[in-house]
């Protein structure tokens, strides 16, 4: 079923003969309660000389919300019965305007933000869809923002805290939209996340079906959804720390948690196939960071803080060796990792091979701000300081963009030996000469260590990750290698990596890979053991995967190698007591 993306998808009219509501009447039987909310609607974490201007202004927006989402009035009532709401902000009208016009008389602060949110529930009425990525933006920016700027507003709050207050409404609503997708679309015919997307992954009709195959195809939209919200979570975090109200940072606190938690049972569930929802353990733990705030403040959160939140949130193989450092050389290896974990997220994500383009280009546009020392963001400036500091290298950044320019094609495959170590180079070369330099070793020698154990590094991730690649289009193995062992290389990639012959392919891999291990020691310039100890720990680490590599074999690759804890800690320790 294709449907116009960017206007109603149905008409929201009744069925011949069914009963139309009295025209007089404006508000509709409440659908939800602040109780069933999934986050807190004025609880009593909020002054207690507020919380009746908060149920009022709840009550008109769940009125007007109600109105809007009624799938049997037909569009022509809805938008009269929402004109009315809109007149009676400011002269008697409907009932749910009563509270809330007697509070703008009585606090000066809602009427903006009433009117803003009539423009989303006017959309709805109309039943419109959100074709592109910033549609569902400008959308939420008069369905949610409204709601977090008439807090701040009510608790005196600067307008400096609009930016951080918008970011967290935006990612609430989009959660809500992620959770009721299923829902939406079935009673409603409404689509909020990126009709573009869907369509790029499958089509809508398949995008909603529920059953498994299904479900392969949504989850990449769905979690790149999530990949957003994440980013976006970076700037809202900050919100508690600029408010001077700490009732409102301790509800704003809590809401933050419920977000992470519910943005992650949305990565592990389907909101399709089961309802995804917060649990009631779930708002219980909420309120400790509620409470924690309202005993001491929130603290302010510095660039340096959320580009840390974000690598730990990324949970990334290399955080045991970035947090052995000093703490100078930890603050610029923590800014490299978000460079390098944004462009790999472009290059990995669901998007056409034209918008990770777009996006990757952009990044070589944003590089010519921080090398001219403009920031427009935390990463910006983190990577400012840290390429001041440290004297990292403007063609480190741009291979490393190569590399991803290379991932993002639609389909990757590498001609020869020469093609695969340019890749290396790109990928994991720059990630280890800037790597090097922030350890205080930039001399030439420390770079040329570098960029061989960020090759032998990188070609285990290969060896190791052959089969998951291949799913994404991706085979690493150089194609004339493939040819010399017989295996026609204009096949699909999965049938390549499906040929018994590709086990003797994985073994010449190998064979490469084990001198460079070999040599990396006499690499190491002497006297810089010290200072190399975080690359010693991912040296050590991926040569034991190697080595389990070497052990399971190449022709029954179903188990994939992993550390143990208890390796883990043992590499660490090792590394440290050098």
């Amino acid at each position: 079923m294709t449907v116009p993306a960017d206007r109603a998808i149905v008409d929201s009219s009744p069925p011949a003969g069914a009963p139309s509501p009295r025209a007089d009447a404006v508000e509709l039987p409440a659908t939800k309660t602040s109780s069933q909310e999934n986050f807190p609607v004025g609880s009593w974490l909020l002054p207690k000389r507020l919380r009746p201007h908060v149920a009022a202004f709840y009550r008109f927006a769940r009125a007007a919300d109600d109105i809007g989402d009624d799938p049997d009035l037909p569009t022509a009532e809805k938008l009269a019965r929402l004109d009315a709401l809109k007149a009676g902000l400011t002269a008697p009208g409907p009932e749910a305007t009563a509270g809330i016009r007697a509070s703008i008389a009585a606090t000066g602060v809602g009427l903006v933000d009433c009117r803003d949110l009539l423009v989303a529930f006017r959309r709805d009425s109309e039943n419109r869809s959100c074709r592109t990525w910033d549609d569902l933006i400008d959308y939420c920016r008069y369905s949610a923002n409204p709601v977090g700027r008439y807090l701040l507003r009510l608790h005196g709050q600067s307008e400096s805290t609009f930016p951080a207050g918008d970011a967290l409404c935006t990612v609430l609503q989009i959660l809500n939209h992620l959770q009721d997708c299923g829902d939406d679309w079935r009673k409603l015919r409404r689509i909020y996340v990126p009709t573009d997307w869907i369509e790029a992954a499958g089509g809508i009709d398949r995008f909603f079906a529920p059953d498994e195959a299904s479900a392969r195809i949504r989850r990449p939209v769905i979690d790149r959804c999530l990949d957003i919200v994440d980013a976006m979570l970076d700037t809202a975090c900050t919100l508690p720390g600029q408010l001077t109200s700490r009732p409102l940072a301790a509800e704003v606190s809590v809401m933050l948690w419920l977000a992470r938690r519910l943005a992650a049972r949305l990565r592990q569930g389907d909101p399709i196939l089961t309802r995804v929802a917060l649990s009631k353990a779930d708002f219980a733990r909420a309120l400790r960071p509620g409470l924690s705030v309202m005993a001491f403040g929130a603290k302010p959160l510095d660039d340096a803080a959320l580009v840390r939140m974000a690598v730990f949130r990324a949970k990334s193989s290399f955080a045991a060796g970035m947090r052995i450092l000093p703490a100078e050389g930890r603050r610029a290896i923590y800014a490299v990792y978000g460079f390098c974990r944004q462009v790999d997220d472009i290059a990995d994500s669901a998007a056409a091979v034209e918008e990770k383009t777009v996006a990757l280009q952009a990044w070589r546009q944003r590089l010519d701000r921080i090398f001219a020392g403009r920031g427009e963001d935390p990463l910006d400036r983190e990577l400012i300081w840290a390429i001041r500091r440290f004297g990292l290298p403007r063609a480190e950044f741009e291979s490393m963009l190569d590399g991803m320019t290379i991932d993002a094609a639609a389909e990757v495959r590498i001609a020869d030996r020469a093609g695969l170590a340019h890749y290396a180079r790109c990928v994991a070369g720059t990630v280890g000469v800037m790597a090097v330099k922030i350890f205080g070793c930039p001399d030439q020698a420390s770079e040329a260590f570098a960029v061989a154990q960020g090759e032998a590094l990188q070609l285990t991730n290969i060896l190791r990750d052959v089969d998951e690649d291949a799913t994404l289009g991706r085979l690493y193995l150089p194609e004339s290698w493939l040819r010399e062992a017989g295996i026609p290389t204009e096949r699909p990639i999965p049938e390549i990596v499906a040929d018994p012959r590709i086990a003797a392919v994985c073994a010449r891999l190998a064979a490469e890979i084990q001198p460079l291990y070999a040599a990396l020691p006499g690499l190491m310039p002497a006297g810089t053991e010290k200072r190399m100890k975080a690359a010693l720990i991912m040296q050590h680490s991926y040569r034991r995967i190697f080595e389990k590599l070497q052990a399971r074999g190449y022709t029954d690759r179903s188990v994939r190698p992993r550390l143990s804890k208890r390796e883990r800690i043992g590499i660490l320790l090792s590394a440290l007591l050098r």
